[in-house]
């Protein structure tokens, strides 16, 4: 396999490294030397050498693109940055056959059913992208790869003008033209000093390329989604790295199809409900409408392990005017690079009308006075994840937290159909803020109660059909557990 048999995008980044290979630009010996590991053939137990090949070919046209070829002060600042790209990015230290397992939950290109997929890789990727390349290439499954080399891509935006972040941004868009399958692999916080972008260029780019990201809230585009923790996760949570890389595989195996059956019971209680009261002893008691201002009902989705690894919640959104109440949510949360913890928010109609921070109160602030509507609540979800059961940063991770809910705030999803299930999650909310921040239940007297009635109690669920969201695999018979799960045993 020829990389410009991969489609007319890579025949064009093919002819662009070509034409930067024959110029007089700061960057003909790079496209030179990268020449015969574009015109060289690939077999599918190459994937990491092709993976690194495109990776290099992306900065070089991404350089082109932009406008940079000619700019010594690009070159200059690139150099003293660290390595980027795939031969840089990472692998988690766990036996392959982890890897595998995770690269099967992610892999959702299918034979035959004219899928177009896009692959987003960053750091951490490194064991579980050559499998999913290895499979499209086996199923003849067409796809593109974006590499997310966030460094690289700040330091572009930050050098080029506003034409060459929309040229790079189009560029984008002509690369995910007629996909409908994305798979997402990347870590979480970095283990390093990042670089910032420009944030009005970083504006425009996001603005130019939101169509597509907007199609994965509506469903029109499928994606599977992981987030694995870091190195420098482990020293924000307090847990040791091998311990969370530990956790977060175990997260990643839980019983899904008993946690399947315990959530379709558990959303038929929510969908007939139509008040919810939450409480904790940090001070939460906050209270919502789960029917319309028109008489409709909205509907809780499913969500296990087709869209993010690990699962699990279930989540929907309240009547956008009927949030009141306070939110204490202890811990620390990520967002926009920045660190904010222990926050305590306040709600009147929906409207976020108070708020303070232990820390990071100035990043809280940003976010919620982005637009307008970025301080009405989109979602209200409920993590089910029985095998996770403290507060950490990983925002994947945390509001999977079995004995935990999460507001977000911001903009509802606008799904009518969540795996083949016709559901109502959209409460009219329109904002570029999506921020899910999770509130601890378990272990501080968290009551969740449908339409007055007691349902959790110290975050776990009171009905015993519901015992595999408190215990995971101690819930299932020993003779029907994995040989890894044969012994455990948690002390709730």
């Amino acid at each position: 396999m020829k990389i410009q048999s991969l489609g007319p995008y890579y025949k064009d980044q093919v002819k662009t490294i070509k034409g930067l290979a024959k110029g007089s630009s700061l960057w003909k010996a790079e496209a030179e030397a990268l020449l015969p590991r574009i015109d060289q053939s690939y077999k599918r137990a190459d994937t990491d050498a092709l993976l690194a090949t495109l990776s290099d070919m992306q900065r070089l046209a991404y350089i082109v693109v932009a406008g940079l070829e000619h700019e010594s002060s690009f070159r200059a600042d690139l150099k003293d940055m660290a390595q980027g790209g795939w031969s840089a990015f990472t692998a988690p230290p766990v036996e392959d056959k982890l890897n595998l397992s995770l690269a099967k939950k992610l892999y959702n290109g299918k034979p035959g059913n004219h899928d177009v997929v896009t692959m987003r890789l960053g750091d951490t990727s490194r064991a579980i992208g050559p499998y999913l390349v290895q499979w499209c290439l086996r199923d003849k499954v067409p796809f593109s790869v974006y590499f997310q080399d966030s460094d690289f891509h700040s330091l572009v935006l930050n050098h080029a003008t506003p034409d060459g972040v929309k040229a790079l941004a189009a560029d984008y868009m002509r690369m995910v033209g007629g996909v409908n399958k994305s798979m997402i692999v990347r870590a979480n916080t970095p283990n390093r000093k990042i670089v910032h972008a420009n944030p009005d260029k970083a504006k425009i780019y996001d603005h130019d390329t939101a169509p597509f990201f907007q199609k994965a809230g509506t469903g029109e585009v499928f994606y599977t989604l992981t987030c694995i923790p870091t190195e420098n996760d482990s020293k924000i949570d307090g847990i040791a790295y091998n311990d969370y890389i530990k956790l977060f595989f175990e997260m990643c195996d839980q019983p899904w199809d008993a946690i399947s059956d315990a959530h379709l019971k558990l959303i038929q209680e929510f969908n007939t409900a139509t008040h919810v009261r939450i409480t904790n002893n940090d001070g939460t008691d906050v209270s919502m409408e789960l029917v319309d201002n028109d008489g409709s009902h909205f509907t809780f989705c499913n969500s296990l392990i087709a869209k993010n690894v690990p699962g699990s919640e279930i989540f929907s959104a309240p009547r956008k005017d009927s949030v009141n109440g306070i939110v204490v949510a202890k811990g620390k949360f990520s967002h926009g690079g920045a660190l904010i913890e222990d926050l305590t928010m306040e709600f009147k109609n929906g409207e976020l009308v108070k708020y303070d921070a232990k820390a990071g109160l100035e990043a809280f602030k940003r976010a919620v006075e982005m637009d307008d509507g970025a301080r009405f609540v989109g979602e209200l979800g409920i993590g089910t994840n029985p095998h996770l059961k403290q507060h950490v940063a990983n925002g994947l991770l945390v509001e999977k937290i079995g004995g935990s809910f999460h507001l977000a705030l911001g903009r509802p999803y606008s799904y009518t159909e969540y795996q083949g299930v016709t559901v109502k999650v959209d409460n009219g909310g329109r904002s570029k803020l999506h921020w899910d921040i999770t509130t601890m239940l378990y272990g501080k007297d968290g009551i969740i109660y449908l339409d007055g009635r007691k349902v959790m109690d110290n975050g776990l669920w009171i009905d015993p059909q519901y015992d595999v969201l408190n215990r995971g695999w101690a819930a299932i018979p020993r003779k029907d557990r994995p040989a890894y799960w044969k012994n455990y045993d948690p002390k709730l």
